[in-house]
């Protein structure tokens, strides 16, 4: 079984491996582990687990990446139901006269030298 290029593991491990995770998360506190030392047990785990189902290599990688795309796809179903907040922006000044002409002259390919003194001679 291929890994896809993006580096998840096959579509029909994602069930297996999701309930996997689940398992290992409470393995590990049964165990007494919590915070990241748990995190880390139950991916290590996941990622052995998944490997022999698959018959191939299944990195921790690839298990992290499955579980963040599941979460942040949880995320996003829950929020759908509330309406989107828009933050609150200030109104941005208005560009001053003298940098719309500098923004002019340089789009224009017209920019004054530094070194063309007094007469402001202009450099093509």
């Amino acid at each position: 079984m291929p890994t896809s290029p993006h580096g998840s593991p096959d579509r029909g491990l994602k069930p297996f491996i999701l309930a996997i995770h689940r398992e290992a998360l409470e393995t590990a506190a049964a165990k007494g582990l919590t915070g990241a030392l748990a995190q880390v047990a139950a991916l290590q785990d996941t990622a052995s687990l998944a490997s022999a189902k698959a018959g191939r290599l299944v990195t921790e990688e690839e298990v992290m990446r499955l579980l963040l795309r599941e979460r942040r796809a949880r995320k996003i179903h829950e929020a759908v139901g509330t309406a989107p907040v828009a933050p609150v922006r200030k109104l941005a000044a208005a560009p001053s006269r003298f940098r719309l002409g500098r923004w002019r002259s340089v789009a224009m390919g017209v920019a004054r030298s530094a070194s063309a003194g007094l007469a402001g001679k202009v450099r093509l």
